[in-house]
């Protein structure tokens, strides 16, 4: 009778210890190769946000605080976040860059997803921070060309007209000679005459007499 009190009772506080987990809590947060953190806004008071890195090896998250002061625009909350991150993650797993208009890049430098970026609370007021992945296009590996070497098939190639051709223009006028021009002097009167090149006829004998 003892053994089987000791069993229900034993049976009794496993069953009260035994917490439900949520089918989402083992997925995790989605990860990514690529996360882009834009701020907006200006500081309307002094505060800190908190960032919370993820990687995908199993090993902790990484809490990072960065804190912004009262009046500080977007830029500068930027520049806030990537000194904060640049100075607390390991550069051969992370790199940090800061762009423009209060953009923060966090990528992997082999292009993996491998981590996730969380924004888990604010304390600055006007600020918004938005944190979101970015899939990164691959370039273009055949520069652009201007226009194609040869047609592609099954297209009629353009038909290049030739030259229209321009009508003459009017003939040159031609201009008399001066009037005191001297006339052409004459051949000297004691040339001798040309002999003709053609001998004259030949004439028939004359008749004998009867």
């Amino acid at each position: 009778m003892k053994r089987t009190t000791c069993l229900v009772a034993a049976a009794l506080v496993a069953a009260s210890s035994w917490t439900p987990v949520a089918l989402g809590a083992a997925a995790g947060p989605p990860l990514a190769s690529t996360w882009n953190i834009a701020a907006s806004g200006s500081a309307e008071s002094s505060g800190e946000l908190e960032f919370r890195i993820t990687p995908n090896d199993g090993s902790n998250p990484i809490d990072i605080t960065v804190p912004v002061i009262s009046g500080a625009n977007q830029d500068a909350v930027a520049r806030n976040i990537d000194r904060a991150l640049s100075s607390q993650l390991r550069r051969d797993r992370y790199n940090v860059e800061l762009g423009e208009n209060g953009n923060v890049l966090v990528s992997d430098p082999r292009g993996r997803p491998n981590f996730s970026v969380e924004l888990v609370d604010s304390g600055v007021e006007n600020v918004r921070v938005a944190v979101q992945s970015v899939t990164p296009s691959a370039p273009p590996t055949v520069p652009a060309q201007s226009t194609p070497a040869q047609p592609p098939p099954g297209t009629t190639p353009a038909i290049i007209s030739p030259p229209r051709e321009t009508s003459p223009g009017p003939e040159p006028v031609q201009t008399p000679p001066p009037s005191n021009t001297p006339p052409a002097a004459p051949p000297p009167s004691d040339t001798p005459p040309m002999p003709n090149p053609t001998p004259p006829p030949a004439t028939s004998p004359p008749p004998p007499p009867v």
